[in-house]
């Protein structure tokens, strides 16, 4: 699970939101049990949570096993070893399939060069254009020299136009100035005003070069071109293919998380008395689970600002107006730029935004307006369905107050010296919170990352992305398209454009400056300068007296429900 700071708004920003852990609902939970029992347990858990309301997710998994407990090490870790091999392979076979079909797209070029020369003949005769029917002759004339003429040389002989420019200078010039009508050698000496033996050579070159371009050259190219054309599109629909079939594997691989490669449980492992991995055959996984549903505290003074399903403009949810236009482009929201309402608005408000950082930070990767719709709408969609009654399971009330639950949960299997199995299921720290919309938004957001974080990796690993050049702390994984263009647009003019640009559009921020170093000299703090409107915070501000008499005591309820149902699970009183 990530280290992203969900810091207590509460006492940064009193009234504005709200992550406050219930006092007494942080528990650890230790069962030994028969081999399946345990798995079923949680299992039993993980059905029930929707069925008390709760969305819940799986947010992080690990395994260690060691290689004296085979059967299991066969299915998990080595399991990992051979999706290595696999990847390595198919990543060659991409490799290849890229090489070959650069190599056939190089030959499609070439004949279609030939093939456009082939056009311009013809469109110049079409339309009379000499111009572009002379641009075309002139090419082919000279890959027949280069090409054709320059291989006739016989031993001891030579006849071609390269060859016996020595004896006749102007030969090739003379050559590229006969017309399909110039076969005769008297009317060409006549013509062009050359001797007679020159202009019996010429008469037979061009005898020749008619013969070959459209007898020969010209249907080759034409047959070669077809067979080219379907070869590129068949290896770069395999090349295709080859990346598609790759990605399941990447993400099995990303998916089985070797514990052991994890400095914190690899350390706790460690010490850990129990943990001989060189004579004790046992496994050991752990996952995080996190479920949360809205809730509304008694005698709550204040009602929600938002109707289920009313729509609001989405400057009004806190989407800035360059995040409206790539939403509109991305067509995830509608021309008219408006979006479900939530119990709160803005909904995107400032914690949002400042929890965003620490994500961005955590996870590595730039946090756009898609990941922020994204994780908005899962709130506005299951709000929906709790409106409109198609919910299997129990319908949300529309509060902006959450209940969060964070469940880590550890199992170890251990096989005991003669053959006895036993299953240990450990809930290590299982908490509760009582969290606003906003942080649960934010929350969302973050798994919203974790998703991205394995797409810019396979991506990555395919050659579709790369790090972008820009200096930022975030290293952002950008297209190769993106890349090019950071290559190639990065120019030192242009920055100094927009230094220049910027002067011109805040010629008094130096002054703004000045005047508020100078207040700060005499211990007076400048404020004039970013004045906000007051407005009414959105969240309870009274943390002594409500949340702890009233919301703190909803969900702690909540929390003993879900232990008990743990404990009578396994028969625990």
């Amino acid at each position: 699970m990530a280290n992203v700071n969900y810091f207590e708004v509460h006492k940064e920003m009193p009234g504005f939101g709200i992550n406050v852990s219930v006092p007494n609902a942080d528990i650890y939970l230790d069962f030994d049990s028969s081999l399946g029992r345990g798995s079923g347990v949680l299992i039993s858990l993980i059905f029930q949570l929707p069925k008390w309301g709760f969305e819940r997710v799986k947010i992080d998994e690990t395994v260690v096993v060691t290689p004296v407990f085979q059967q299991y090490y066969q299915l998990t870790i080595k399991q990992k070893e051979e999706l290595e091999a696999i990847i390595k392979s198919s990543l060659a076979s991409i490799a290849t399939a890229l090489s070959d079909l650069e190599m056939l797209k190089h030959d499609l070029r070439k004949y279609k060069e030939f093939m456009d020369y082939f056009k311009m003949i013809e469109v110049g005769k079409k339309k009379g254009d000499e111009k572009l029917r002379l641009q075309g002759e002139q090419a082919l004339k000279a890959i027949f020299i280069d090409q054709v003429d320059a291989h006739t040389d016989l031993p001891n002989q030579p006849i071609a136009l390269r060859s016996i420019v020595a004896r006749w200078p102007t030969i090739i010039s003379d050559f590229m100035k006969l017309s399909d009508e110039d076969v005769d050698a008297q009317k060409i000496k006549e013509k062009y005003n050359v001797s007679e033996a020159e202009g019996v050579v010429l008469a037979t070159k061009n005898k020749l070069y008619k013969e070959w371009r459209d007898e020969l050259f010209k249907r080759a190219v034409e047959e070669r071109f077809k067979s080219l054309l379907g070869m590129v599109e068949a290896r770069k629909k395999s090349y295709e293919e080859y990346k598609e079939m790759i990605k399941p594997t990447l993400r099995r691989y990303k998916s089985i998380v070797d514990g052991l490669s994890k400095a914190g449980i690899a350390s706790d492992l460690e010490r850990a008395a129990f943990w001989r991995p060189g004579s004790q055959a046992m496994s050991l996984d752990t996952a995080t689970i996190w479920a949360w549903k809205p809730f509304a505290a008694p005698e709550k003074y204040k009602s929600v600002r938002e109707a289920p399903l009313d729509e609001i403009p989405a400057e009004k949810a806190g989407f800035k107006p360059e995040e409206i236009e790539l939403l509109k482009k991305e067509k995830l929201i509608k021309s008219n730029g408006k979006v479900k309402a939530l119990p709160m608005e803005p909904s995107i408000d400032d914690v949002v935004r400042k929890i965003i950082k620490d994500i961005e930070k955590e996870y590595n990767v730039k946090i756009t307006a898609k990941e922020i719709f994204n994780a908005r709408q899962k709130l506005v969609e299951r709000f929906e369905k709790s409106v409109t009654g198609v919910t299997d399971y129990e319908s949300w009330i529309f509060s902006p107050y959450f209940m969060f639950f964070e469940i880590p949960v550890i199992r170890a299997v251990i096989r005991l010296p003669n053959g006895t199995e036993i299953e240990d299921l450990m809930f290590n720290r299982f908490k509760a919170w009582v969290s606003t919309q906003n942080v649960i938004i934010a929350r969302l957001i973050e798994l919203e990352a974790k998703d991205k974080q394995l797409e810019n990796f396979i991506k990555q690993m395919l050659g579709e992305a790369g790090v972008s050049l820009k200096k930022d702390t975030i290293e952002e994984i950008v297209s190769i398209d993106e890349l090019v263009k950071e290559y190639t647009i990065k120019l030192e003019e242009e920055k100094k454009k927009e230094e220049k640009k910027a002067k011109i559009e805040n010629p008094f921020k130096g002054i703004g400056e000045a005047i508020s170093k100078f207040f700060e000299f005499f211990g007076i703090e400048l404020k004039f300068f970013k004045a906000k409107v007051p407005y009414e915070t959105p969240y309870e501000f009274a943390f002594k007296d409500r949340i702890t008499k009233y919301y703190l005591k909803e969900v702690g309820g909540t929390f003993n429900m879900i232990v008990n149902f743990i404990k009578s699970s396994f028969g625990v009183p």
